[in-house]
């Protein structure tokens, strides 16, 4: 039994690397979305957009949580989003098509993280309290 816990809690020290880069990504999406005028027009949070945007990639890595197996991964994403122009995102989709098994699937993953954000935003929309002078009990 000592043995078993001892390997969970081990593993989770271990796969605690991947956090920084999850954290990473997230913050330098939070950043470039607090900038957004879709967002601002629909009182969105940059933060809540991240966190939702950062979980749904989530959902798409191998291995779980934590596991040091996403950490390269968590680095690409990252890479993709501190990409500020047409040269430096081929060269980070470049770099990243180890991680993801080609520079296709590289690329599909760094825009993907568009598809997510749209996809975070109408959730984030629908689930928000109507905006007022709005009457929905009609």
């Amino acid at each position: 039994m000592k043995k078993i816990l001892f390997l969970i809690l081990a593993s989770l020290l271990i796969g605690g690397c991947s956090y920084k880069e999850r954290n990473e990504f997230q913050e330098k999406l939070a950043a470039r979305l607090a900038t957004d005028e879709d967002l601002k027009d629909y009182n969105l949070d940059p933060n809540e957009v991240a966190e939702c945007v950062t979980s749904e990639i989530a959902k798409t890595l191998p291995g779980f949580r934590g596991t040091p197996a996403r950490k390269p991964y968590w680095e690409a994403y990252a890479s993709f989003e501190a990409s500020r122009n047409t040269e430096e995102a081929f060269s980070a989709v470049k770099k990243a098509a180890n991680v993801f098994g080609s520079e296709k699937k590289a690329s599909a993953a760094a825009l993907s993280i568009t598809e997510y954000i749209m996809h975070c935003m109408g959730k984030l929309i629908e689930s928000g309290t109507p905006a007022s002078g709005s009457n929905t009990s009609e």
